[in-house]
């Protein structure tokens, strides 16, 4: 009787530490810090780096500084709040595009403060090209037949890319900037001799490499590159 006695005591106690350890886990958890925002009309700005906090907007009409609370969970995203300052800044992991450039960002995020809520969008917009390859379905109105592998992979760091263009592999550098998106011009290859369909293919693709000027990511997490507002490349993930 004694050693059931036991026995059940410690499974209170499991159970009460797994609780504490759920409870903990949805409110420890946060956004990738340093992380930085930004919004249009009026034009703001809110740092989270080094256990601060900071906002503030272009015409300097409002400036917050503070020590950075814990996050709490929102959603599917989290809550910054900071009463003492009047201070809340929500973050929410879907895609956000800036209203005068259209580059997209990881973060939606929205700051209110003053009594006034300022929207926009924060994370690196070069986080979302990052990872696994990109396979190629469309180029132009084209699709990419399942026998030709054309692929697009980035390495963020060094700001490079490389892949299949169909037959042979290819290697080369991309610009992202506040303005845009592009790929060097001259990619450089293997010249391994390919079927007809796939030359075609790769002729194709490295042509239209040279001509995109921005990037998206669609509905279903697909990249679009961009060339003169009209989808040049359309690349997917596996799921």
């Amino acid at each position: 009787m004694r050693l059931k006695s036991k026995l059940i005591s410690l499974c209170a106690i499991l159970v009460c530490a797994s609780s504490l350890a759920h409870a903990a886990s949805k409110t420890a958890d946060g956004p990738e810090l340093p992380l930085t925002a930004r919004g249009n009309e009026p034009g703001w700005i809110v740092t989270l780096d080094g256990g601060r906090i900071s906002f503030r907007t272009a015409d300097a009409g409002t400036t917050v500084e503070a020590v950075l609370p814990e996050p709490a969970r929102k959603g599917e995203g989290w809550r910054y709040m900071d009463d003492a300052n009047d201070l809340a800044v929500d973050i929410t992991p879907v895609v956000c595009r800036d209203t005068m450039t259209g580059m997209p960002s990881p973060m939606t995020v929205a700051v209110t403060t003053g009594g006034k809520t300022f929207s926009g969008c924060g994370g690196e917009p070069v986080s979302l090209l990052a990872g696994e390859p990109w396979r190629v379905s469309k180029i132009g109105d084209v699709a990419v037949p399942e026998d030709v592998y054309v692929s697009l992979e980035f390495d963020v760091k060094k700001s490079s890319v490389f892949g299949s263009s169909g037959c042979n592999r290819y290697f080369g550098g991309f610009t992202l900037t506040g303005e845009g998106f592009s790929f060097q011009r001259g990619i450089a290859g293997s010249m391994m001799a390919c079927e007809e369909h796939k030359s075609r293919i790769e002729a194709s693709f490295l042509s239209a490499l040279e001509k995109i000027d921005r990037f998206d990511i669609d509905a279903d997490g697909g990249l679009v590159l961009v060339s003169s507002d009209s989808p040049s490349i359309t690349a997917t993930r596996p799921k």
